[in-house]
C-alpha cells in the first residue's frame, strides 16, 4: 500500500505523512502499553482487517516508530514495540486524549470499547507534580473490566488486569462516566453520589488518588 504525501514543507505535514493514516496512532495507542504480539495488536484494534494491520506495521517499522523482537524461550513470541523515536509520540496521544475527552458522549449500542483504551485519557488526566516521591498503585474498573496503574516518583505506568494489591480501587459505572470526569473533574462527587463512580481503599490512598487525578475539584 504506497503511502501518501502532503508534499509540504512543514513540522506538522511531515508528521502526518507517517502517522495521519487511518488506524496508525490507534496501532501507537496499542504498544504505548508495552511490546504486543500480531494477534494482541489485531484483537485490540476492533475492526482493522489483517492486510491493513500488516501495511501499518511495516509503515512505521520502516519509519523506525516501531520494531521487531523475539521474546525469550519458552515464550518465543514475535513481538512488537515502540522504538524511542516511537515513544516520543505519548505525549501527544495524551493531548489528543484530552481534546477527545470534551467529544465523547454517551457510548452508542455499535461503540466497542476495551479497557485499556482508558490509558490516554488516563496519562491526560494524570498530574505528575503531585506525585513526586509516591508510591501507589491504583486499580481502575470500568463494569467488570479492569487495568491497574503503577505510580512512582511521578511516573504513570498502566498495567492489564487487576492489582495483587491495589492501594486504592475507582470503578467507573461505564466509559462515559470516566470522559465526563475526565473533561469536567466537578462531576466526580455528582459521580460519586448517583452510584456511577465507587472508590475505595487505604484513606491516604484514596486521597492521594483524587488529588493526582483531579477528582477533588
Amino acid at each position: 500500500m504506497a503511502s501518501r504525501s502532503y508534499g509540504h514543507y512543514c513540522a506538522v505535514a511531515k508528521t502526518l505523512d507517517l502517522v495521519g493514516e487511518r488506524w496508525t496512532l490507534l496501532l501507537v495507542r496499542e504498544l504505548l502499553d508495552g511490546p504486543k504480539r500480531y494477534v494482541d495488536l489485531l484483537g485490540g484494534l476492533v475492526g482493522v482487517s489483517t492486510d491493513m494491520l500488516a501495511a501499518r506495521l511495516k509503515t512505521l517499522e520502516e519509519a523506525g516508530i516501531i520494531s521487531r523482537r523475539t521474546l525469550p524461550a519458552p515464550a518465543a513470541s514475535k513481538v512488537y514495540e515502540l522504538t524511542p523515536l516511537g515513544r516520543e509520540l505519548q505525549p501527544a496521544m495524551t493531548e489528543l486524549a484530552r481534546f477527545g475527552m470534551r467529544l465523547l458522549g454517551e457510548q452508542g449500542d455499535d461503540d466497542a470499547f476495551q479497557i485499556h483504551w482508558i490509558t490516554p485519557s488516563l496519562r491526560a488526566m494524570f498530574q505528575p507534580e503531585r506525585a513526586q516521591a509516591l508510591s501507589l498503585t491504583v486499580e481502575f474498573r470500568v463494569g467488570a473490566d479492569a487495568m491497574h496503574a503503577r505510580i512512582t516518583d511521578g511516573a504513570l505506568h498502566t498495567c492489564p488486569g487487576h492489582a495483587a494489591d491495589p492501594d486504592a480501587v475507582l470503578t467507573f459505572a461505564d466509559a462515559a462516566t470516566l470522559a465526563e470526569i475526565g473533561r469536567d473533574p466537578t462531576a466526580s462527587p455528582t459521580a460519586v453520589s448517583t452510584g456511577r463512580l465507587h472508590v475505595r481503599g487505604k484513606p491516604d490512598a484514596v486521597q492521594a488518588t483524587r488529588e493526582l487525578f483531579g477528582l477533588n475539584r
